[in-house]
């Protein structure tokens, strides 16, 4: 090496291809035709002719790009190949970094990470509200301090035996299933090197869920209608739980509906937004109409069909109405609910608002309602993928005469006489 000055290389001028001028010992520098200037050094190692970049020349004087050369030297003397130990280098240091990046962002919070999550993926589900507030209740009093690389399968587990002590296993399994798909996104980020719930089922932990298979026959029916006026309800609550019965809707949606969406005249509800992310249409029998109609002549005031009496332009809360009718099987009122106890207990047992749906669907197969034309009532996906791809009819017109026949029992069940078609007056 020497055959090079400072001079030279600034002075180096480029071609239209590769100028290369030697320095000695396989140093050179490189001047491709765009002008670029790059060190490198030419040597042989077990026969083999290599070629190792040693930076550009705009960073690397003549003298540093001399003793990167002697040190490739003492590596080729020894045995060693530059360009592997260089590449050897990169990926020691790149571990290095992802090390400290790691140690960097393990100082970052189980909470604060959550909100993160949160906003980014579980705020943007239809239940993922719903889905937040239950893990403020229940996960981050106990870990939303805590470094989120700290965090232990104990941690989590913790919380949700705490859930499950106090009866709500539904509710346990979807914290769990929420927390391990937050950590899963944690270890994809890197902010903790594993998830430590992996391994872990929802059925370990809270066991099987348990299918409720509760329907009302026509005697609870008879039950529940001799029942309501003492039950303390409003009337538009007693009025949902009819619609409810007789469209096979779920009792939320029948909260969250607007009046817009409702045509009593042409005898239709549309859903824009359900749970499975399809619209529905609700062909409505005159049993059905006539519920809306009163509950048109009480809310007609407000956007929605059961608007809420404490906050402007919203619905009630979408779990009031579950939680009326819990609270009216009790055996002993809660503090500041309802003291209308046991004023709702049929003879079947406990039920929910959910099992009016069932009770639908069930009612409409004694009446000998085809299952499919039921599974459309219900909005129920099509699980046989080759019916979903090819069988495109909308059964429109039968579940239309389906809602018919069940309104028409459930005005002779209730009235003891055949249902009479009353004319509905423009709201």
């Amino acid at each position: 090496m020497g055959n090079l000055t400072a001079k030279a290389v600034q002075a180096a001028k480029s071609g239209a291809k590769d100028v290369y001028l030697r320095d000695g010992e396989g140093l050179e520098l490189r001047v491709t035709p765009k002008g670029a200037k790059i060190w490198q050094l030419r040597y042989q190692l077990d026969k083999k002719r290599r070629v190792i970049s040693l930076g550009s020349a705009a960073h690397v004087t003549l003298k540093e790009a001399r003793s990167k050369a002697d040190g490739c030297h003492k590596l080729i003397d020894s045995g060693i190949d530059p360009v592997e130990h260089q590449r050897q280098q990169e990926i020691e240091r790149e571990e290095a970094e992802r090390q400290a990046r790691i140690e960097r962002e393990a100082r970052r919070t189980f909470g604060d990470l959550l909100e993160h999550w949160a906003e980014l993926e579980l705020l943007q589900r239809k239940t993922g509200a719903e889905s937040m507030r239950a893990l403020r209740k229940d996960a981050l009093p106990a870990l939303a301090e805590r470094e989120i690389a700290t965090v232990t399968r104990a941690d989590v587990l913790e919380c949700v035996d705490r859930i499950m002590k106090r009866g709500s296993t539904r509710m346990a399994t979807r914290t769990l299933s929420d927390v391990k798909q937050f950590l899963t996104w944690c270890e994809l980020r890197e902010y903790i090197e594993r998830n430590p719930l992996d391994g872990i089922s929802k059925t370990a932990v809270t066991g099987k869920a348990i299918e409720r298979d509760r329907i009302m026959e026509d005697g609870e029916i008879l039950e529940l209608r001799d029942k309501l006026p003492e039950a303390g309800f409003t009337r538009a609550t007693g009025l949902a739980l009819w619609i409810s019965l007789a469209t096979a809707c779920r009792i939320g949606e029948v909260i969250a509906a607007r009046w817009e969406h409702v045509d009593l005249d042409a005898g239709t509800w549309r859903l824009p937004e359900t749970k499975n992310n399809r619209a529905h249409r609700v062909y409505l029998s005159d049993f059905a109409r006539r519920q809306f109609a009163e509950l048109r002549e009480l809310t007609a005031w407000s956007d929605w069909v059961l608007p809420a009496t404490r906050k402007a332009d919203t619905h009630v809360c979408p779990k009031s109405i579950t939680r009326q009718v819990r609270d009216r099987q009790r055996d002993q009122p809660l503090r500041n609910r309802s003291s209308a106890t046991a004023s709702l207990v049929l003879s079947g047992g406990t039920w929910t608002p959910h099992d009016l749906r069932r009770s639908c669907a069930s009612g409409m197969a004694r009446l000998g309602i085809l299952p499919d034309v039921i599974e459309r009532c219900l909005n129920h996906a099509e699980q046989n993928r080759v019916k979903r791809i090819y069988q495109r009819h909308d059964y429109a017109n039968e579940q239309a005469e389906a809602w018919r026949r069940w309104g028409d029992h459930l005005d002779r069940l209730l009235s003891g006489k055949e249902a009479k078609v009353i004319p509905l007056r423009r709201a």
